[in-house]
């Protein structure tokens, strides 16, 4: 524990990050980043009033079906200074572009939300960005436009590749290198996606640290040629990474990596020794400070998770491999190794956000990561040669097609694979905390303390999974998740579970279905008794075909009965009451709650 602190007091920057993370984590605890806290506009949504807004739009807006989509930084809310993002949706007649400062009249709503816990939730993601609430306009003023130069240059630059993209190459090779060179990924399909998820290689479409590192390569590189020394290349190179990262739409995994690899790039121009971990603590404390909430999304904490992994096992990864001979088997053991390295970290990372684990992600990733970084050079090439030669830039469009119809048909196939992931339920935060503390005990601590602390952490996580079961035995869980049309209440009992599928209109909706089924998969459910009401018996038969469907009830079912373990639980539905034990409970407000049946009480 000495030498912890010890080494805390010698790198100053990673404690100065640490206890700000701790701070954050409070705070969030305590509720100070919540909807009410944090927007003024968030409180007006209920009133259902139709408000003004003037404010400066902060993206290029987006095509939609109907309409165009964009971020606004308001200035003014019906005659009060107030400056806060929202999303607006906009009919598609007005013409707008980025810097345009607008008034704008409309209602705001609350972005989507999920219905079930443990699935990805639309509202919780924007909130995260600081954004609150979602503005549908039924008039717009233009006022002035006064945009960012640089951003405004940057965009323009952007939407120049994305046009000569779609004019040389046919779909979805296009798509994938407009995904692959700057993030773009609004004409990828579903499918492709899905592809790409699977294969375990969707980071490759996201523009983040594996880009930027390439793009740092080559602009250092053709820096050097001028003759200047290391020193000033290294600073005359952040300019152009940051430029890329605004070319890219400044997402939030390319401008942490710009910020991370600006930061190893000034130690090298200080003519000091860059050390990895202060850049990386340094990088993330530099984001935290002005977007503190990012700390709890998924893309920052899989970047510097895939980062850690690298730094950390890179070198011992690699050693396994030293007998290999020959440059090319070497080469792959290296990009082997780069993988396991980053998957020991990101692995419990993505099982706790997406449920899933890729399984032929490291054969996929020995096959298209370098890959990548020849399809970003060649296509910053073709992308020069349009500009002098169309011949040239067709011969290197021809290329690069080559190039990336084989990535697409490995991709595809590997993906398709039929046990190319496996579905896992999610790991809850407290599991990922001793998972982690467990490795770090592993790789820190030596001899007797290794064993020491490594057997508390078993010790702890065995009490942890064993605790639950002893303390809910004798306590029959309801929880009741609310969509537009359909409410599921789940009855629980230790691992017994039954729910009510209650369907109050005609409406079928398949995207609920489509949700529930997640949730059952993410709670590592998979025998369930259901009981569905108000449904079609072949719609519901046909979507829950794996699930134990008990009864369907026409919609005017009032009264049902369940037997879970040894509770008779009685259940109407038209006044939203709970019997059991002949006591009554109305569950009508409340979204969870237990019977404890020693007591025989709700609550």
């Amino acid at each position: 524990m000495r030498s912890i602190i010890r080494t805390l007091c010698k790198r100053p920057i990673i404690t100065v990050f640490i206890t700000y993370v701790f701070a954050l984590i409070l705070l969030d605890t305590f509720g100070y980043f919540s909807y009410e806290k944090q927007s003024y506009l968030y409180k007006l949504i209920d009133n259902n009033a139709t408000v003004s807004i003037e404010g400066r739009i902060l993206s290029v807006p987006q095509l939609l079906k109907d309409g165009k989509r964009f971020v606004i930084k308001t200035n003014i809310i019906n005659g009060r200074a107030v400056s806060e993002k929202i999303i607006v949706n906009s009919p598609s007649g007005y013409s707008v572009t980025y810097g345009d400062i607008i008034n704008v009249e409309g209602k705001l709503k609350k972005p989507f939300s999920s219905a079930f816990p443990l699935l990805f939730d639309y509202q919780k993601y924007l909130a995260r960005s600081g954004i609150y609430v979602v503005l549908d306009i039924s008039s717009l003023e233009y006022i002035d436009s006064k945009p960012n130069i640089i951003k405004k240059f940057a965009f323009a630059f952007r939407q120049d590749i994305i046009k000569k993209f779609d004019d040389y190459f046919k779909r979805p090779y296009s798509d994938v290198l407009k995904s692959l060179i700057i993030g773009d990924k609004s004409t990828l399909s579903r499918d492709i996606k899905n592809s790409f998820s699977d294969s375990g290689i969707m980071h490759i479409l996201v523009v983040s640290g594996l880009h930027v590192g390439f793009i740092s390569i080559i602009v250092l590189f053709i820096l050097k040629l001028t003759g200047l020394s290391l020193k000033k290349v290294s600073l005359l190179s952040i300019p152009f990474i940051f430029f890329y990262c605004f070319a890219t739409g400044a997402n939030p995994p390319a401008l942490r990596s710009a910020i991370m690899f600006s930061c190893v790039i000034f130690s090298l121009s200080l003519g000091r020794e860059p050390l990895i971990y202060n850049s990386l603590a340094l990088s993330a404390l530099i984001i935290l400070i002005f977007q503190p909430q990012q700390l709890f999304t998924a893309s920052f904490q899989m970047s510097y998770s895939a980062t850690i992994g690298v730094v950390c096992f890179y070198k011992n990864v690699l050693g396994l491999f030293r007998n290999v001979k020959g440059k090319i088997l070497r080469f792959f053991c290296g990009v082997l190794s780069v993988t396991i390295s980053a998957q020991l970290i990101l692995i419990p990372v993505c099982m706790h956000y997406f449920g899933k684990i890729s399984i032929i992600s490291f054969v996929t990733n020995i096959i298209v990561t370098p890959l990548t970084g020849i399809i970003l050079y060649l296509g910053i090439i073709f992308y020069i040669l349009t500009f002098i030669f169309h011949n040239a830039a067709a011969l290197c469009s021809f290329i690069l097609s080559l190039l990336l119809k084989f990535v697409l048909s490995v991709t595809i196939f590997l993906g398709n694979i039929k046990f190319a992931v496996v579905l896992i339920p999610k790991p809850s935060v407290i599991q990922l905390l001793l998972f982690f503390l467990f490795m770090f005990c592993i790789g820190y601590f030596e001899n007797k303390k290794k064993f020491i602390f490594s057997g508390i952490i078993l010790i702890s996580s065995f009490l942890y999974f064993i605790f639950p079961a002893v303390h809910e035995k004798n306590k029959v869980f309801f929880n009741v998740y609310k969509g537009n049309s359909i409410t599921a209440l789940q009855i629980k009992n230790n691992s017994a579970n039954a729910f009510i599928l209650y369907n109050k209109s005609k409406y079928y909706d398949r995207y609920y279905i489509d949700s529930f089924k997640q949730f059952m998969a993410f709670s590592g459910i998979k025998k369930a008794d259901i009981t569905a009401v108000g449904f079609d018996e072949e719609k519901i038969y046909s979507d829950l075909i794996n699930f134990n469907i008990s009864t369907i009830e026409p919609a005017g079912a009032k009264t049902l009965d369940f037997h879970l373990n040894d509770y008779l639980i009685r259940v109407d539905t038209s006044a939203k009451k709970l019997y059991i034990d002949d006591i009554e409970f109305s569950f009508k407000d409340k979204t969870s709650f237990y019977y404890n049946k020693k007591k025989k009480v709700f609550k």
